[in-house]
């Protein structure tokens, strides 16, 4: 074999992970694909001996360059002048290579932010056309290079892209967030992106976004938080119950719907002096509390309450200052 150490990560589309001296490599001969099903993937994928027709199907200029066992550089698209001139441009004819793989419209954007080139006129024509076929793809993949796009260092090129394809007219869910991105330069998580999508309304379809229940959940919060903090001063009951990072990607939406003042060193002060960050904090135990009330259930109430007055300074985190303050509850509760 010519490889002593490999893997078949993907041998049925002829690629295998060679190990070499602790580290790993991709190998795939030349391909050559069939007629490609749904705008995304190949039907059949052909081993072939040809670089040309390896090359030739792949999505950019920039990325279809080969370099032979000696260092020749091998340049049949004109990929390096396309870099010198900072441009992304389609291999050949772009309306076959957006028909092949719509993703490939995402990826040029995603390019775009990464580098800070610009793309291609023709390249941008058959985008704007065809953007339409990205409704054809899994939300789930969208979701993913979405990611990708809203990482890069010149996203604010990215922004100004989606906005001139009209991305937003192929996700309507999305078209809040689209907008008002456009002509921003700050990075965002997916999960902003969605809650800024979705305020103040809240409804999302994460099913059909293929979104985790973990996604899902910090979604809703920041954008219940985002409600909270406009309508409401943070406090440290808030900085309790919700992660500090919500909390500030709330307050770094709020800009694009209202004339806010930003929050966040209140914020992050808030959470620095936070006197307490979970119950176990509390200087006094769950059994402790327990032994005091009739019906043992009671007990997460009173450990509630006693959070609650830590926390806005209303009894010292002292056992026995908490411990008389249990007992007055416990009696409370014992008399309902």
């Amino acid at each position: 074999a010519l490889f002593e150490k490999t893997i078949p990560t993907g041998k049925k589309f002829g690629t295998i992970t060679v190990l070499l001296d602790g580290f790993s490599f991709e190998v795939t001969t030349y391909r050559v694909d069939q007629e490609y099903k749904n705008h995304r993937q190949p039907s059949q994928v052909f081993f072939s001996k040809d670089l040309r027709e390896d090359l030739i199907r792949r999505d950019f200029t920039i990325n279809a360059m080969a370099m032979d066992i000696d260092g020749v550089l091998i340049d049949l698209f004109g990929g390096q002048e396309d870099i010198k001139e900072k441009r992304i441009k389609a291999i050949q004819d772009p309306y076959q290579r957006f028909k092949e793989d719509a993703l490939r419209i995402l990826r040029a954007i995603r390019f775009a932010g990464k580098l800070n080139f610009n793309i291609e006129e023709d390249t941008m024509k058959a985008m704007r056309d065809d953007v339409y076929l990205l409704k054809k793809l899994a939300r789930e993949r969208i979701s993913k290079e979405f990611k990708l796009i809203l990482s890069q260092e010149y996203v604010g090129k990215s922004y100004l892209l989606m906005n001139d394809i009209q991305l937003f007219k192929v996700f309507d869910d999305l078209g809040q967030a689209i907008v008002k991105l456009n002509n921003k330069t700050e990075n965002y998580s997916l999960e902003e992106f969605f809650a800024l999508a979705i305020y103040p309304t809240g409804v999302l379809n994460d099913r059909q976004w293929r979104l985790s229940k973990k996604e899902k959940s910090n979604i809703e919060s920041i954008v219940y938080l985002m409600e909270l903090l406009y309508k409401h001063r943070i406090n440290p009951m808030v900085a309790y119950h919700y992660q500090e990072n919500h909390i500030l990607s709330a307050d770094k939406l709020l800009s694009h719907f209202y004339d806010y003042q930003s929050q966040k060193d209140k914020i992050i002060n808030l959470y620095k002096h936070l006197l307490i960050s979970n119950y176990q904090d509390l200087d006094i135990t769950g059994q402790a509390i327990s032994n005091l009330v009739n019906d043992k259930s009671n007990t997460g109430r009173i450990i509630e309450k006693l959070i609650e007055e830590v926390l806005l300074a209303k009894i010292e985190n002292k056992k026995e200052k908490l411990l008389r303050r249990a007992k007055e509850l416990a009696e409370e509760i014992n008399e309902l």
